[in-house]
This record gives C-alpha cells, sequence and structure tokens, in this order.
C-alpha cells in the first residue's frame, strides 16, 4: 500500500484533530450522522451511486435546523483546512532552502531573461525594462473576503505551525506541543462566530487593507528587491539602482464612491489621515532602526558639514526626521479624533527631502565604510520609500460620471445657461474647454446645491486639501463620452486643485468599449487637453461589468480590440498610455494567471506600465504571507517583462475575422438568455442565493448600485458570486458554446487549434473556459431548481442545463489540442477531491433555502445562520467567490 503525500497526512491530521473538537463541543451524536453524510456522498461521487445520492438528500432533509447549521459549519471548517494545508504545501514545493527563495518565480525569471538575451535584447534593455517598470497594484475593497480577519489570523497561525512542524528537527515533545497548539486553534475556531454581524464601514475596509500591508508586504518588498536583485546580477552583471521601485500599490478603499453611498468626502478624508498615520509609525520605527544600526563615527565632508562635531554623526543626522515622523503620527491620530494639534517640529511632507537625507547618509557611508555596510543599513529603508511613498498606498477617487454631469446641469440651470444635460456632445465640449481656460471661476461660491451633487463638490474640494502624494487617479466609471472626462478636469478647477488629479476614464459596457478609441481621439484632439496631460494618459479598462453586459467571449474581445485602439491613438499622439486592468479575481470578473493574461494583451500595450486592481478573497490569498507576497510580486515582474520585451504576435486577418463572428453569436445568445427571457431574473433569484448575498455584511457596498431594477442594476461581483454558489458558473461559459459550434460546423477547426496554439489571448480564453467547466455541475444546479424553482421557470433551467452540456462537449473537443499542464492536472485532482464536500454544502444550501421561502420559515435566526455558513463554505470548496 503506498504511503500517503504530506499533504494527504497534514489533511487527515486536521481533519482528525476537527472531528475531536466536533465530538466534544457538539456531541457523538451528530458527529455519527456526520460521518454518515460524508461517507454517502463520497459515494455517491466516486461510484455515480444514485441510490446514495438520494439517500444522502433524504437523510439531510430529516435534519433539524440547529443539525444543518453545525452540519455546515464542519464541511466548511474542513474546507478551510483543507485549503490552508494546500496552501502551505504548495509554498513549500515553491522554496529553496538553501537560498530562503522561491523556485517557481526564480524559474520563470532564469527562464525569461536568458531567452531574451538569446533572441537579440541586451542586458541593458532587460536591466533598464525592469528598472523602469510601473507596476501599480490597486488595492480594492469589493467583496468578496467571505472570511473575518480574526479567523483568517487563525488560518495564518495553523500555516506557521504546519510550517514549524516541516522546517524545524523538533523533538517528540516539542512535535506534541505543536499538536496541541492546532488542536487549541480549531476549537478556538468552531468556537468562533463565522458571520459577520455588522457591515464593515468604508473607513474599516481601509483598515483592513493597511493592516495586509503592515503585516506583511512593507516587509516583503526589502526581500522582494534583494531577490530581483541577486537575479538582474546573475545574468545581465548589473543590479538595480537603489531608488529603483518597479512595484508600487494603491488603493480604492475609502475612496471608491461609485454606487456607495457609505463612501462620502469625510471618509476620504479619514483614510487619507490613516495612511499618513500609519506612514508615520512605519518610517518612524524604519528610521529608528536605521540609528541603532549606524553607530559609525567617520563620515564624508559632506555630511560633517551638516553635523557639526557630533560624535556619531548618522545618529545626529537622522534623529530630527524621527522625531519629525512621530509628530507626524500625533498630529494625524488628533486629527483623526477631531483634536487640535499645535506641532512643535515641522511635519513630514516632502518626500524629497527625505530621499535626498537617505542619499547624503548612503554615499557618506559607502565613501567611509563600503557600500555594504551602506546598503545593509539603509538600502531596506530606500526602497520601502520609492515603493510607498509618505502615504503608503496612493487613493484612488471613482465615481460615476452622471454624477459630475449633474453638478454641471445644477451650475448651468442656476446662471440661466440652460440645461447641460440636454446639450449635445459637441457643445458640451464647447463649454468645458472654454471654462477651463476662463480665468475666472464658473461656480458661484454660495450656491446650494442638492445632497448627491453636494457630496461630489465636497468630494473635489477634500481633493484640493489633500497633499500631492497622498492621492492617484480620478477614476470616473460608466465614462461614455470626451465631455465626461472634461468635466472632472473642470470641477477640480472649479474647486480649487492646485494639483490636478489625473483623470481616468472607465470603460465598462462592451459598446463603451468599442468606442474608447474615438473618445480618446476626440480628447487628444483637443489643445487644452493635450496641453494639460504632460504626455501621459490612463484609461481603465471593465471587465466585470462588460462580461455581464455582452458575456465573457465577445467582452474579452472587445476588451482586446478597445486596447489596441487605444494602443493606435496614444501613439498616433505620442501620448504615453496606460491602461489599467479593472480584473476580479474569478474568471467571470477577468481573472486567471496574471502571466497569461499579461502575455494575451495587444503587443505594445504592456510597455513596462500597467495598473490591475487586487480584489476581495485575492488580496489575502497574494499577500498574506511574506512568501505569498514575494512569490506573486515577482510573477508580475516576469509577466511584465515578457509581455514588453517578448511581445505576443499579432493575430491574423483570419484569427481576427473568426473571433468578430464567434464573438458577435456569443454575445447574441447569452443577451437572448439574461436579456431576452421575460422570466430569466426570476429563474436566478429563484434559485441562486443572490438574495442571501445582500446579508452576508462582507463589504460596504451595496449589493446594487441602484435600489430597483433587474439584472442590469445588480453589481457583476454579486451576479458572479450567486451562480458560482450553485457550481453553474454561468456568466463564465454562457453563449461560448454556440459560438464554439458555429466555427466547428462552417469547418473552422484547424484554425482554431492554430489560434490555441499560436495566440496567447486565444489559448488564456480556452484555458480559462476549461477551468470553469471543470467546477460546474449541472446535477447541482438541477437540485436547486427541484426544491426552490416555480413551475413557470423550470423549462429555462432545462435549456440552462442542456446549453452547459453542449458547451462542455464543444469545447472538451476543442481544448483537447492543450498542452496538459501540471496545473490542469493539479486543478483537476484538487476538485476530484473536494467534490464530496461541495455537494453536501449544496444540498445543505439548497435545503435551507427551501426552508427558508418553501416553508416560510424566513426570518429563523438559526436558518439565517446556516445559509450565511453555507455560502463561506461554499467559496471554500469553490476556491473563489465571484
Amino acid at each position: 500500500m503506498s504511503k500517503k503525500s504530506p499533504l494527504k497526512q497534514d489533511i487527515k491530521m486536521l481533519g482528525a484533530l476537527l472531528g475531536e473538537t466536533i465530538k466534544e463541543q457538539v456531541g457523538e451524536e451528530f458527529f455519527v450522522k456526520l460521518e454518515q453524510i460524508r461517507l454517502l456522498s463520497k459515494r455517491a461521487r466516486k461510484k455515480n451511486d444514485e441510490a446514495a445520492d438520494k439517500e444522502l438528500k433524504e437523510l439531510i432533509r430529516t435534519l433539524s435546523n440547529e443539525e444543518i447549521k453545525n452540519m455546515t459549519r464542519a464541511f466548511g471548517q474542513f474546507l478551510n483546512l483543507a485549503n490552508i494545508t494546500e496552501g502551505h504545501h504548495s509554498m513549500n514545493e515553491l522554496k529553496l532552502y538553501d537560498e530562503d527563495s522561491l523556485t517557481k518565480h526564480l524559474t520563470q525569471l532564469t527562464q525569461i531573461i536568458p531567452q531574451l538575451l538569446a533572441d537579440g535584447r541586451t542586458k541593458e534593455e532587460v536591466n533598464n525594462t525592469i528598472a523602469n517598470m510601473n507596476i501599480e497594484l490597486v488595492m480594492t475593497a469589493h467583496p468578496t473576503e467571505v472570511k473575518r480577519r480574526t479567523l483568517l489570523h487563525k488560518h495564518a497561525k495553523i500555516s506557521q505551525l504546519l510550517d514549524n512542524k516541516d522546517h524545524h528537527h523538533l523533538t517528540p515533545s516539542e512535535i506534541r506541543e505543536v499538536n496541541d497548539s492546532l488542536s487549541i486553534l480549531i476549537t478556538s475556531l468552531w468556537e468562533s462566530d463565522e458571520i459577520r454581524r455588522i457591515r464593515p464601514t468604508p473607513f474599516e475596509e481601509a483598515k483592513w487593507g493597511l493592516a495586509i500591508i503592515e503585516d506583511t508586504v512593507w516587509d516583503a518588498i526589502p526581500r522582494f528587491m534583494r531577490e530581483l536583485d541577486n537575479i538582474l546580477e546573475k545574468y545581465t552583471g548589473q543590479k538595480l539602482p537603489n531608488w529603483a521601485s518597479p512595484i508600487k500599490f494603491a488603493s480604492w478603499m475609502g475612496g471608491d464612491r461609485d454606487g456607495n453611498p457609505n463612501v462620502t468626502f469625510e471618509t476620504t478624508e479619514r483614510v487619507c489621515l490613516l495612511n499618513r498615520w500609519t506612514a508615520a509609525e512605519l518610517y518612524y520605527q524604519s528610521i529608528n532602526n536605521a540609528i541603532q544600526c549606524i553607530s559609525s563615527t567617520s563620515c564624508s565632508d559632506e555630511l560633517r558639514a551638516i553635523v557639526g562635531d557630533a560624535h556619531e554623526p548618522y545618529r545626529a543626522f537622522l534623529r530630527p526626521f524621527r522625531a519629525r515622523f512621530l509628530e507626524t503620527k500625533k498630529w494625524a491620530q488628533a486629527q483623526l479624533e477631531g483634536e487640535v494639534y499645535k506641532s512643535s517640529l515641522p511635519l513630514m511632507e516632502d518626500i524629497e527631502e527625505l530621499r535626498e537625507a537617505l542619499n547624503i547618509c548612503h554615499r557618506s557611508l559607502a565613501e567611509t565604510s563600503g557600500k555594504r555596510l551602506a546598503d545593509a543599513s539603509l538600502l531596506d529603508l530606500m526602497r520601502r520609500l520609492s515603493c510607498f511613498g509618505l502615504n503608503i498606498l496612493n487613493l484612488d477617487i471613482r465615481q460615476e460620471s452622471t454624477r459630475h454631469m449633474n453638478v454641471i446641469n445644477a451650475i448651468t440651470e442656476y446662471l440661466g445657461e440652460g440645461s447641460y444635460a440636454d446639450w449635445p456632445e459637441d457643445k458640451k465640449q464647447e463649454f468645458l474647454v472654454r471654462e477651463l481656460q476662463n480665468k475666472r471661476p464658473l461656480m458661484p461660491s454660495n450656491m446650494a446645491f442638492d445632497e448627491e451633487c453636494q457630496e461630489v463638490v465636497d468630494t473635489v474640494k477634500t481633493i484640493a486639501q489633500q497633499p500631492p502624494e497622498a492621492l492617484g487617479a480620478y477614476v470616473i466609471s460608466m465614462a461614455r463620452t470626451a465631455s465626461d472626462v472634461l468635466a472632472v478636469h473642470l470641477l477640480q478647477k472649479e474647486c480649487g486643485v492646485q494639483n490636478p488629479l489625473r483623470v481616468a476614464p472607465l470603460f465598462e459596457t462592451l459598446e463603451d468599449l468599442e468606442n474608447s478609441g474615438d473618445i480618446m481621439e476626440q480628447l487628444f484632439s483637443i489643445d487644452w487637453y493635450k496641453n494639460n496631460i504632460d504626455g501621459a494618459q490612463e484609461v481603465m479598462i471593465g471587465y466585470s461589468d462588460s462580461g455581464k453586459d455582452a458575456g465573457k467571449l465577445a467582452a474579452s474581445w472587445a476588451q482586446y480590440t478597445a486596447q489596441e485602439a487605444l494602443h493606435t491613438v496614444s501613439k498616433n499622439h505620442n501620448v504615453k498610455l496606460t491602461l489599467f486592468h479593472g480584473r476580479g479575481g474569478s474568471v467571470g470578473r477577468g481573472g486567471g494567471p496574471v502571466e497569461h493574461a499579461l502575455m494575451s494583451q495587444p503587443p505594445g500595450t504592456v510597455a513596462g506600465r500597467m495598473r490591475v486592481t487586487e480584489q476581495g478573497e485575492v488580496i489575502q490569498q497574494k499577500y498574506s504571507t511574506a512568501d505569498a507576497a514575494c512569490y506573486n510580486l515577482h510573477l508580475y515582474i516576469a509577466a511584465v517583462l515578457q509581455a514588453t520585451l517578448a511581445k505576443p504576435p499579432l493575430p491574423k486577418q483570419e484569427w481576427r475575422d473568426i473571433m468578430d463572428s464567434m464573438s458577435k453569436t456569443s454575445c447574441d445568445a447569452y443577451r437572448d438568455i439574461v436579456r431576452g427571457r421575460e422570466n430569466f431574473v426570476k429563474y436566478f433569484r429563484q434559485v441562486t442565493p443572490e438574495q442571501e448575498l445582500g446579508r452576508l455584511h462582507i463589504g460596504s457596498r451595496p449589493a446594487k448600485r441602484k435600489k430597483s431594477g433587474g439584472i442590469e442594476s445588480l453589481r457583476a461581483i454579486p451576479w458572479i458570486f450567486a451562480w458560482t454558489q450553485t457550481r453553474s458558473m454561468l456568466p463564465a461559459w454562457l453563449g461560448i458554446g454556440e459560438a464554439l459550434d458555429e466555427a466547428l460546423k462552417e469547418g473552422h477547426y484547424d484554425l482554431i487549434q492554430e489560434m490555441i496554439q499560436e495566440w496567447p489571448f486565444f489559448y488564456f480564453i480556452m484555458d480559462m473556459l476549461d477551468m470553469v467547466l471543470v467546477k460546474t455541475d449541472y446535477r447541482v444546479s438541477a437540485y436547486y431548481e427541484e426544491l426552490l424553482a416555480d413551475d413557470d421557470v423550470k423549462d429555462l433551467g432545462i435549456e440552462l442545463r442542456d446549453k452547459l452540456k453542449q458547451t462542455i462537449a464543444v469545447s472538451e473537443d476543442v481544448v483537447a489540442g492543450l498542452s496538459a499542464q501540471e496545473d490542469r492536472i493539479a486543478l483537476r485532482a484538487s476538485i476530484k477531491v473536494r467534490n464530496p464536500y461541495a455537494d453536501t454544502l449544496n444540498y445543505l444550501q439548497g435545503e435551507v433555502m427551501r426552508r427558508l421561502y418553501k416553508e416560510n420559515q424566513d426570518g429563523d435566526p438559526v436558518l439565517e445562520d446556516a445559509v450565511m455558513a453555507t455560502i463561506a463554505g461554499i467559496a471554500a470548496a469553490m476556491k473563489n467567490t465571484g
């Protein structure tokens, strides 16, 4: 009999500890039922045993409400423990013990760099490309992290204990201590409330984002940069410059007000203060460490001229900066508490002042004590300053386009100039440009606005009060015209913003993506605009809403062609374009491996620059440990380097033609269902837990942009989240089956295979489709329908399952040519192991929803908790939410 792998051994061990906890906390009788259900589910799945599946459903039907709640918690807890263990072992496989580094990203870079050099790129090109990269990771508070922070901390401790067990030579007594600690943590998890009882405020979300920086990323950045230095020195003979910072961080938490009335101008002001407080605290500690480290008494003439005859010149030079950071922290704290603080020292507000001070110290140490000591003492601090600035996270502002239009409309009507909102686009542009150039103010100082307009004005006035470095871009969601962009520029002028934020239109729907090139052409053709953007433009590409609007395939092609058009327009006008990718964690929202995603972008559109959102549970997955953070940061470097210097091929015309055709077919098929069926919304709301997601308190943002309306008003995240829960995954595949089937019937099989093999963009689409379809299960979605759907929507359910089966069949035919990657094999193996647990959770969720809505038990607190627990458990089973 073969020995179980270390991964399986650890999962079995943690599962046994969980079982002991459940026996102790709930009782032996319940544990017997739990095991009976688990074994029935395994038998039903492994042997496709219909009798076992029927018995399982019947047994679940007999459970009391309290038993259902505890059953759901048990399966969810086990899946979380399995995820922790898988993550731990996956990181183990990546570690190089002798270098305390990670093999996979090193392997990628050590493959990519030699290949680039062999293809004719010079060492200088490689080094300069990385040194001048501008990758900005924008952390957002999109509500997809279903686990409470207290549970995440406990999960991290379990992972650390597993690490201790694996990487330290422990005595039998120490091993028992680790096992006891694991048992205590698992008991604590069971005793903890998994459900958020209060919806977090935007300020609390911002604190959560900063905690990720403080806990791991602050320390991971210097380590990541040292690893990068070592790789570059090996292959190019040069390290990065001291102040190089290829990766930076920004945030939407506290600045993203699109459809979220909880984000106000006061929120933005408080978050900016919180960022400054956190920065002051972290830099105070870092400078204090440098003071303790540098005890040298000799220094350069340059430094001596500043400090005079101080015995320890470096300490004398750095102490005032330490004191000023402490003073800045006290000032920010007082501001947050609504108090007045009279500072006795100048606050730390000028990043160049600190940068020059560190340069002086570093030069002096290198001159008198050698570069090694200089780097060891100060380089980490210098690189943190380059990465995080004096505010840790630059805060973007996001608002919906019509909110700006309404403000300007109110002004024009107040001044008797008519209704701006009713003007044609050319008249709007003419008016906005004229007022942008006019030295007198347009907006009367005493003008009264309605509540919504006043909030927009107050937000822009808040921007005017912040240090320039505190803020990032002003993102306009649902941008549709050139006037949408000009309007934000005018509002900044009218509200006294001395250092205007760059304005980034966000193109989200299919139509807006298709028009994006023309819109930017109009803007670049306006002299005022061209003269005021300093030769650079940021444009955001929407993934979530375009997918919800047109389906995955049509949206993907529209995103690709929009980027091509934007790149061409920008190049023609000699404007440096930065594309901001609003990618989510799930495939339906543009997710997937970053290296695949970047290589699938149009040639020339990356060019060493990119911004990308890091959303929801993805933040925790990527940055919860230093190892994971370094690994993912290296993935971005490798992907951007390859996309910049080893550009993907230009698509052939026949590839474009078939994509145009498949995109139209896919979009029509998708919209025929989502928009064309009168009972589609009713079906969606009956057979998915969409209504329950609004009660989950997993984010400050409402589930809808507007209180009324159907699918069009629903946010893309709960839209996808709900379908993921029922294993339908509908947004990620609906329409693609028809498109592929039509292409095959027209004799394009060989052409499609060529596209898969030679075009990264199309390979990525098919690879992601394959991954999504593996996670679907039409038997499970049929179960929800059986329990919950009214008779008048059941025909639609049958049709959707037929479409899913058709998509699976045609996809299996098409992707047969895909290389059998290790990741795909591992994914299938992982899903196979999880299916019995996921099946049970789906059956439990369906039964809870039946009791809530078919037996009129809505409002029962035990069932309400149970349905929340099923949502978290299924998310753990799927390893994502949506």
